[in-house]
This record gives C-alpha cells, structure tokens and sequence, in this order.
C-alpha cells in the first residue's frame, strides 16, 4: 500500500462541551507521509491533518481512497480531534454526507458519602447546580434524606451506605464511579465515646472508604480534612487552635491517619482542610494556601462546598493539599505568612496552590 497527497475534504464536526453542543467546522488535510498517524494542528483545536493510506481496491474513489478506507480514516480523527479539543465528539460527517458516528463521552460519576451532614447537603447542592455530573448521595437513611431534599434535582440516593463496614462490602457500590467525595467527620456527643467514635469515622472510616475506592476503580477522591491535620509536624501542636480542636477525641490525630492512607493508596486525591466552619454567607475573600499553614481563620460551609465540588473536577487539583479560609479571620499571632499572595476569592484557577 502506498501513499499520495490528495485534496483538503471539508468535514462537519458536532462538538459536546459540557451539555451545551455547537457545530463548528474542521478541515482534514490529507498528506503522504506514509506514517499513518494524527496530528492536531498547532494553529487551531478545530483543525486536523490527517495521514490516508491510497487504495489499490475497485471501489476506490476520490483519488483513489475507496469510501471503506475514508471511513476508517474519519474514524481515527475522531481521537485526535478530541485530544486537540479536549470535547466529547457526538458526530463527524463529510461534505458529501458521509457519516461516522462516535459515542459521546459519558459524564462523570460522582458519589458523596456524607451527603445528609451540614457541608455535605451543601456540596450535593453545589454539584448539583454546577451540572455536568451524574450525581449519587450515599447516605445511612433515604427517608433522612428525602426529607432533607438531598435527592432532588436528579440526584440518586445509595441507601444503608456505612464507612464503618468493611471496604470489601463498600466497594461493590462504588463500582463505576469517577469520584468520591467524603464529607464525612465524627459528631461530638457523648465525652466519654469521642475518642472511640473519631477513631471508628475519621480514621477507619477513611481508610476504609479509601480501600474501597481503590479496589472500585475510582479515579479520584476528594477528602474534607481540617486545618491543624498536621498541626504537630509544622509545629502548631502547642497553638490554641490544635489544642482545643485535638481535645475532641484525638480528632485531628485520626484525621492524620485518614490522609495519609489516602495519599499511600495510589488514588489521585485532593485534601481539602477548611477552617473553623461557620453556617452564614461568606463574608469575606477566599483564602487558599498550600498545607501546613494556617493554624487559626473560620470559612464558611458554603465556600467549603464550593471548593470541594471544583475538586472534583480540577485537572489542577490533582494530589493536593488545600486549607481554606475566609480573609481577616485569622487570630492575631496566626495569619499565615505571605497571606497577601493566596487571596484567591473567586478565581478558580488559583483555589489549588
């Protein structure tokens, strides 16, 4: 089989981004390398150059590329085209109405376990406005839930979900997801359980979900931690801020374990560790600085939300640690250095230093 240079052939390309789809127009030029590979063009994501192999069979048309070999060249642009667009391809048809069907690119799956609690009825809330995603709440009871509204809007509830069960039981309904994200944390309640029951969530409870995810086949998982996690390595296990927090059964300790098995598991992740949570409106700018660095600052659950539903997206995320904070809540004594430079507010791109 040989190669020849033929005409430019004018193609129709339908191009998914997010759930909005657009016609846009892209030109596959045929050249004779003799190669046979795709190459997007450096000049436009809309643009392809395409290697075609001339056919010696009967049917050959247009210069001698039979209508099967056309077919099958389309067929493989379809790959570079996505790769130069990064779009999901529904469709790519020839001037002359030649067409080639591709599937479209399916969206993510995301479960969030922890869904009925305080921040994370509000990162289903943000998930579900953002879109995009298929949407799974794993959550203990579903007539809590209903009646928390938290399967509204299409999301679909994962009932009598325990982290406290083995991770060979959690992992069979993790099958097929994309992401997770844990907004779990242990409750204060009774004093005399509190350390047995952040051990039992915040520590076991993580390294199970983290097993499970990992033998599921998950992509990434998205982890709600605290600031201070650390507090003993950057030297903050004398500040106020750890002490009152660890006071609570060992808290911050177990959480350490949690995220450290969860950055051993080989699962991309991204740590986010907010501040002292508060229920009102954001009052002020986002602060987001790299781990280890913030020791006092209050945020409030909806930013928290926010920043955890962009996680779960974020190419730049990946395997990151994140703490949060709201501007001018640090406590005198504790802002964090070069606090200037990680006043994010609402520009995404830098909420994942």
């Amino acid at each position: 089989m040989s190669t020849s240079l033929l005409a430019p052939v004018r193609l129709t390309v339908r191009v998914t981004i997010g759930n909005r789809p657009e016609r846009r127009s892209a030109r596959a030029a045929v050249r004779g390398s003799g190669s046979g590979r795709l190459r997007p063009s450096s000049r436009s994501s809309s643009t392809l150059r395409v290697v075609r192999a001339e056919s010696s069979s009967p049917d050959a048309v247009d210069g001698g590329v039979s209508r099967a070999g056309r077919r099958e060249a389309i067929s493989g642009a379809l790959a570079a085209i996505t790769f130069a667009s990064n779009a999901s391809i529904a469709s790519l048809a020839l001037a002359d109405d030649d067409v080639v069907a591709a599937p479209v690119s399916a969206p993510p799956k995301i479960l969030v376990v922890g869904a009925t609690g305080q921040t994370g009825q509000l990162v289903v809330d943000e998930l579900r406005r953002r879109g995009g995603a298929g949407i799974t709440a794993a959550v203990r009871s579903p007539e809590k839930a209903s009646k928390l509204g938290i399967d509204r809007g299409g999301v679909d509830l994962l009932p009598g979900f325990d982290v406290t069960a083995p991770a060979s039981v959690l992992a069979g309904p993790m099958k097929g997801t994309d992401v997770v994200v844990i907004c779990t944390g242990f409750v204060p309640g009774n004093p005399f359980k509190m350390a047995q029951a952040a051990h039992a969530v915040d520590n076991e409870g993580v390294v199970h979900l983290v097993d499970a995810a990992k033998a599921a086949g998950v992509k990434r998982v998205v982890l709600i931690s605290s600031i201070l996690t650390d507090g003993r390595a950057m030297g903050a296990a004398d500040s106020p801020g750890f002490k009152i927090t660890n006071a609570f059964g060992g808290v911050l300790d177990e959480k350490l374990v949690g995220e450290k098995h969860l950055q051993a598991s080989g699962v991309e992740y991204v740590i986010v560790r907010p501040a002292g949570l508060r229920g009102e409106p954001p009052k002020t700018r986002l602060v987001a600085t790299p781990g280890n660095a913030m020791a006092s600052g209050e945020v409030s659950r909806e930013l928290v939300a926010r920043v955890m539903a962009e996680a779960a997206f974020a190419p730049s995320a990946a395997n990151k640690i994140v703490e949060i904070a709201e501007e001018g809540t640090f406590a005198p004594g504790y802002t964090p250095e070069g606090v200037e430079g990680y006043l994010v507010g609402d520009d995404k791109s830098r909420w994942f230093p």
